[in-house]
């Protein structure tokens, strides 16, 4: 099940000289405290900066990396209150050096924040300074009208409880800045919510703020108290402080800062002629050409990629701490003897191999075979469909979508007959003769009340629709009826989908119908015998959380041994903790309907989680899975949770002496240099990436009641990525949890509490086991 490989990982180890000790101090003062203390370390800097040259005050310690032998029976600095007949005599004492390498890691940690501060030919961006920027290396695309800077992810991890020495993750990244100011958007749009959310750089001092809001009751002549007290307009700060004139017929943006010493926030309001839009419009993510152009400087290669790091490595190394008043540069990191290898680290690995691909009449595709072509293999049957017949209803636009729906007709029911999917009978077709909802409703209205007449149901819709995928005019109306009205799943598409290869397009459309109808495209083999041999529901929950819509949760549970038909639920309010326990007992009920027995093993992967947050998860949410399995009186279920983490810094690059390349998918790192022990956790490369490099996503398994499943979860994670219906080939994350993106990001995007009829699906839809959302 796994092949034993090497990579190389964009991680570069740290670490202090042996030859070079870290020596420890303590000020001992009379009748000591820790405001003493401070108090003395800023009387006597000036004392400690001739003596020990460099050195840092952590925690009333003083550590430096030059030995004063004086200091051993102590170096008297002086009097507190420069009375030396006082009992106040501040004395430095060497109290050795530094062994531990938790402590010498903790220094090594404060030197790069100190050197990370001095990369002053860059632009820093966050409130961490993760990201560094060259502003000038720029490259302009005045196509787009935009230019980008490259530079840098920077992460700082520290060595693990002392056992490993610290790695510096290092990454490229991009920022995208418009030629286009926030004024000239406000301008044009008349629109103060058109900029809200979006990241701006104020052009003065290169500084980016996210726009919480737009107060147009505020505008420049409008004052406020400054840092003196005084009462100024914010036109004359600007003046004063930065030497610019400002329109004064312009509102103000709004955004808070955080400070970086007490972590406190703040309010401040911004001009909007001197912010700078960044980002991509959606004109741009539009147009495949204009991407193209850009995906050139925005997705190196793996070679690019460790050359930059490289280089960035190099130029820490190398930084020059300028000491003004003593009129010196040193470089702070050969000063106290730290080290970074430049080049990427070598990490053991393992391949998980994928097995085969599953489809009807015992045909298996080999998904390792380089021969293997799955976006025409899968076009030909599909692994099961249901027995029964569904009454399918296809609705398009009589006016400019005639000529496209009888070639639609046509090539529906070839390919119905090429996979002898049977499930629909003989099609009803209704025209529209306008794009408008009150022409689609009488239309769908008919159709219902002549299936209520012959005492049927209609099982599916398909509307073809003019405009753009998920923008047709008419998206939200079509969908909103399918779910309410007929309690049926639904299909979309689009008249300009169907203009090329129209009957590959018809063959997707139906594998999709299928899946939405309760059948199963493709299933997958060579799942972990954990999870044969005892029944088992696999979950996926994520969150949608998006400025001016309503919040949502979404829930996904397996019901069949193929891992193919699932029980969805979507959560709309409250908090979402406390809804968890509803939806996991509907979930388990769900599963019991549908095998005649509970769950004995569950696995819930959970999207959506920061570092910071996975002790609420095991907090809040873990304990509402355990309620609703006592609720059920269940005793002998077994839960374990894994965190899905899809935005991380890491990369990992074929090792060997040939071109580094991206690694395949199936790709597992678990190894001790790269990830925590805290946990069991592992990166994973689960998909194929044409252009620039690979990006893994990072598992981690926080709870499990069951012992010894950690490479059985890896495998099946990996398994997982590949029965996602909507893509014929495995996908970043697994499938459970991408259905339930989907979903939370469905309901989420059209969901309007200002909607009579709530854009949510009836409970029989829910029933049905199907996935009505994709």
């Amino acid at each position: 099940m796994f092949q034993n490989i090497q990579l190389k990982a964009n991680f570069h180890e740290m670490r202090l000289n042996p030859s070079r000790p870290v020596y420890q101090y303590k000020l001992e003062i009379t009748d000591s405290s820790p405001e003493k203390v401070s108090e003395a370390l800023k009387k006597f800097r000036p004392q400690l900066q001739t003596q020990l040259i460099l050195f840092m005050s952590l925690n009333q310690n003083i550590y430096s990396p030059k030995l004063i032998q004086e200091a051993d029976n102590g170096l008297v600095l002086g009097s507190l209150s420069g009375n030396e007949t006082n009992q106040d005599t501040a004395t430095l004492k060497l109290v050795g050096k530094i062994e531990n390498k938790a402590d010498l890691n903790i220094i090594i940690s404060r030197l790069f924040k100190q050197v990370i501060r001095s990369q002053l030919q860059m632009v820093s961006v966050g409130n961490k300074g993760q990201k560094l920027f060259w502003s000038s290396r720029a490259q302009q695309f005045k196509d787009q009208n935009l230019e980008i800077w490259p530079g840098v992810e920077c992460i700082f991890r520290p060595g693990e409880g002392g056992a490993q020495n610290p790695t510096l993750v290092i990454d490229c990244a991009f920022k995208m800045l418009r030629y286009r100011s926030a004024l000239e958007e406000l301008n044009q749009t008349r629109n103060p919510s058109c900029i809200q959310d979006q990241i701006v750089m104020t052009t003065y001092n290169k500084k980016f703020y996210k726009v919480e809001a737009v107060d147009v009751n505020l505008k420049p002549a409008s004052t406020f108290t400054n840092e003196k007290g005084e009462t100024i307009s914010f036109a004359q700060y600007y003046e004063q402080r930065y030497k610019v004139k400002v329109d004064g017929n312009q509102p103000l943006i709004r955004a808070t800062v955080r400070s970086k010493q007490d972590k406190t926030e703040k309010t401040i309001h911004l001009i909007p002629q001197l912010c700078q839009l960044t980002g991509l419009t959606d004109a741009i993510r539009n147009d495949f050409n204009a991407m193209k152009n850009l995906a050139v400087v925005t997705k190196p290669g793996a070679d690019q990629r460790m050359k930059m790091a490289q280089e960035f490595a190099n130029q820490l190394a190398n930084t020059e701490i300028v000491n003004k008043k003593a009129g010196t540069k040193r470089q702070i990191f050969k000063e106290w003897g730290v080290e970074i290898n430049p080049g990427s680290m070598d990490v053991p690995a393992r391949r998980i191999h994928p097995g085969n691909m599953l489809m009807g009449n015992g045909l298996k595709l080999d998904l390792s075979s380089p021969q293997t072509n799955l976006d025409r293999q899968t076009q030909t049957q599909m692994f099961s469909t249901p027995p029964q017949q569904l009454i399918l209803g296809i609705i398009y636009n009589k006016k400019t979508g005639q000529q496209t729906m009888d070639s639609l007709m046509q090539n529906f029911q070839a390919a119905c007959n090429d996979f002898k999917f049977q499930a629909f009978m003989a099609p009803k077709v209704f025209p529209i003769e306008q794009d408008r909802d009150e022409d689609l409703e009488r239309v769908l209205d008919g159709f219902q009340k002549q299936a209520e007449a012959n005492k049927a149901k209609v099982g599916f819709l398909l509307f073809l629709l003019p405009g753009q995928k998920k923008k047709a005019r008419l998206y939200k109306t079509a969908k909103k009826i399918s779910m309410q009205k007929f309690g049926c799943a639904s299909q979309v598409v689009v008249e300009k989908t169907l203009a090329k290869n129209t009957r590959s397009i018809v063959n997707k459309i139906l594998i999709q119908l299928n899946a939405k109808v309760g059948g199963t495209p493709w299933a997958i083999d060579s799942l972990p015998l954990t999870f044969q041999n005892q029944p088992t529901m696999i979950c996926g929950t994520d969150c949608f959380v998006k400025s001016g819509r309503k919040n949502q949760l979404a829930f996904c549970s397996t019901v069949d041994r193929n891992l193919s038909r699932y029980y969805s639920q979507v959560v709309t309010s409250g908090e979402f903790s406390q809804h968890l326990q509803s939806v996991f007992k509907a979930s388990l009920l769900a599963f019991k309907e549908q095998n005649g027995i509970f769950p004995k093993l569950v696995i819930i992967y959970r999207d959506g989680v920061g570092d910071g947050q996975q002790a609420v998860v095991l907090a809040n949410e873990l304990p509402q899975y355990k309620q609703a399995l006592e609720e059920l009186q269940i005793t002998d279920t077994k839960i374990s949770v894994v965190v899905c983490n899809k935005r991380v810094s890491a990369k990992f690059y074929t090792g060997g002496n040939a071109r580094p390349d991206n690694p395949q998918p199936g790709t597992c790192v678990d190894n001790p240099k790269v990830v925590e022990q805290s946990n069991p956790n592992f990166y994973l490369i689960s998909q194929v990436t044409r252009q620039g490099t690979v990006t893994p996503s990072l598992y981690k398994i926080i709870h499990s009641d069951q012992a010894g499943l950690d490479d059985d979860i890896k495998v099946l994670t990996f398994k997982l990525c590949w029965l996602f219906y909507n893509f014929t080939g495995s996908i970043k994350i697994p499938a459970p949890v991408r259905y339930a993106h989907c979903l939370c990001n469905f309901i989420g995007d059209n969901y309007d509490d200002r909607d009579q009829v709530k854009f949510l699906p009836l409970p029989d839809l829910v029933k049905q086991k199907v996935l009505f959302y994709i």
